[in-house]
């Protein structure tokens, strides 16, 4: 039998699915959907290419084959009535955002979840979500998207990034997206950098919005407050977040969010918007600092509390921050009953 992992997505989750997947099956496929400028996916299964939903679906058909798949609206939807076994996995924004848009798109996710044999979370809001769109609790599996504890610790120093060690070093770590609204981190270091003076803000040059968030710090006046990275692999990311002085995120909506499960667990104090999912891990005053979303003047508050706080309050917080992300969110745990659901289905179970 033929394990494929069909998605449209790349990145860090990506990543690890694809190598638990390939540790489960001998005969494992992962298949990479790209889309034309007519919006038409492309994709290569079991040698074939396929230019159509219909192509892919069918040639995943032919296989005797598990499907696994995601996000639930842009990938999985589209191979519903395969006849296979189908593992769909939600990456939050399909549920949250997408579904809640129209009435078409709710349908939509609807029948798909109907659809699938097991439909993956990472978060207790987005499993409501589906319970009330028709999953049942048995279909569903809950599992943390956490760090990786077995990775080991980084023994870089700010000069190798070339960062400055006379400065605060604010790291905003997510894209240049909408999604993840860095105006408003923007907004807010307009406000932080005329209180507190020695504040850096690094950026990772991603995302559809760099020039326009380039243009914003320049019309502020705070290029001298800002500086910008490349994407980096995974690894090198991790740790340049370990020398940050905070680690800020912005988003409107948000699942479980890896990025800042990984500077819990390396003692990085975190500020986030307040979503479903980041208020499951990060607890005001408790585990990090937060802000409702999209506000400007509170995110500015919440980061110079974060900044400011005594080494001795700093060192309570980051460390019931690392406690509750080891107790709960590791990947290794995660990932054994994920693979577990998968066995099942491989073996006709």
């Amino acid at each position: 039998m033929t394990l494929f992992f069909v998605t449209d997505r790349a990145g860090a989750h990506v990543s690890r699915f694809d190598a638990l997947l390939e540790a489960l099956a001998s005969d494992y496929e992962f298949v990479a959907v790209t889309y034309g400028p007519d919006g038409e996916p492309s994709a290569t299964v079991a040698g074939v290419q396929c230019e159509s939903w219909d192509a892919v679906r069918g040639e995943l058909a032919a296989e005797d084959s598990v499907v696994v798949s995601g996000p639930l609206d842009t990938v999985s939807a589209h191979l519903e009535g395969g006849g296979f076994a189908h593992v769909g996995i939600s990456f939050a924004t399909d549920v949250m955002v997408t579904a809640a848009q129209n009435v078409d798109d709710l349908t939509r996710l609807r029948s798909v979840v109907a659809s699938l044999d097991v439909v993956v979370t990472d978060n207790y809001a987005t499993e409501n979500a589906l319970i009330s769109v028709g999953a049942t609790p048995e279909k569903i599996l809950r599992i943390p998207w956490g760090p990786d504890f077995a990775l080991p610790h980084s023994t870089a120093t700010r000069s190798d990034y070339g960062w400055p060690d006379d400065r605060r070093i604010i790291l905003y770590p997510r894209s240049l997206d909408p999604h993840y609204d860095p105006d408003v981190f923007v907004d807010a270091l307009a406000q932080v950098a005329t209180r507190i003076p020695d504040v850096l803000a690094v950026f990772v040059e991603a995302g559809s919005l760099v020039s326009e968030i380039k243009h914003s710090l320049l019309s502020k006046g705070l290029s001298e407050s800002a500086l910008f990275e490349p994407l980096r692999e995974p690894e090198v990311f991790r740790s340049m977040m370990s020398l940050a002085d905070v680690v800020v995120v912005t988003p409107r909506t948000d699942g479980t969010s890896v990025t800042v499960m990984d500077a819990m667990a390396q003692g990085v104090p975190v500020v986030s918007s307040l979503t479903a999912g980041s208020a499951e891990w990060v607890v005001e005053g408790i585990t990090g600092w937060t802000f409702p979303v999209g506000n400007a003047s509170a995110l500015a508050n919440a980061i110079e509390r974060a900044v400011i706080v005594n080494e001795d309050h700093k060192a309570l917080i980051t460390d019931q921050a690392k406690r509750l992300v080891q107790a709960k969110a590791g990947w290794e745990a995660s990932s054994l009953r994920l693979a577990e659901r998968i066995r099942g289905l491989l073996d006709g179970r």
